[in-house]
């Protein structure tokens, strides 16, 4: 599959760790309080939980084995990293999001898309976005014509600005300074067999 068809439907993100590289899609509402719910009444069930996240929202990576035998907290360091994409933690969370997604809305196509859509109401941003320019411009002239009245694209009007680097730095900075592999590494043997001794490299405990 091309990799473009990963970015189809849902927002998607990619984190790269020394092992390789993962790409994952975010939970959309539903899931996401479906995995919370779980989590809150049933902690022990915690591992599992990270599991499914990952077999549902890991769209592709470059690992050099399966899930079973990654080294422990990969799973978690993307489980954890899907869930904090997915929704936010906080008001000022959703007013930063709310906030960007304003300004997507000064871009040539999304004023195009919004005059269309008053318009032609059983149409769907969705639907329009599938169009190529010079159908969707059609579509913005039958517009004019239907509620009598000349469109002007905003002289502020920007080009949709490339982010990934923003992303991946991000993902990044959370993953050095939120996930210690060894520590994890070692919190888990310690759960499981107590004080460990000598050198130990962990695989996945949970598997």
């Amino acid at each position: 599959m091309k990799i473009t068809e990963f970015f189809k439907e849902e927002p998607s993100y990619i984190i790269e760790i020394p092992l390789g590289r993962v790409l994952f899609r975010t939970l959309n509402c539903e899931e996401y309080f479906k995995f919370q719910k779980v989590l809150k009444l049933h902690p022990k069930f915690k591992w599992d939980i990270e599991d499914e996240i990952w077999e549902e929202c890991v769209l592709q990576h470059s690992l050099p084995t399966s899930r079973n035998n990654l080294p422990a907290g990969v799973v978690t360091t993307v489980a954890r990293l899907c869930l904090y994409y997915s929704y936010p933690t906080d008001i000022n969370g959703a007013n930063f999001l709310l906030d960007r997604k304003r300004e997507d809305l000064k871009e040539i196509k999304e004023q195009a898309i919004l005059m269309v859509c008053k318009a032609f109401p059983t149409y769907v941003p969705e639907q329009l976005e599938k169009m190529n320019w010079e159908t969707l411009t059609k579509r913005l002239a039958q517009s004019e014509a239907l509620l009598e009245t000349e469109f002007q694209f905003n002289s502020q009007t920007s080009q949709a600005q490339d982010d990934s680097g923003k992303i991946f730095k991000n993902l990044e900075e959370y993953v050095e300074t939120a996930i210690d592999f060894n520590q994890i590494n070692r919190t888990l043997h310690e759960e499981e067999y107590g004080q460990p001794v000598g050198d130990f490299n962990l695989k996945n405990l949970r598997g």
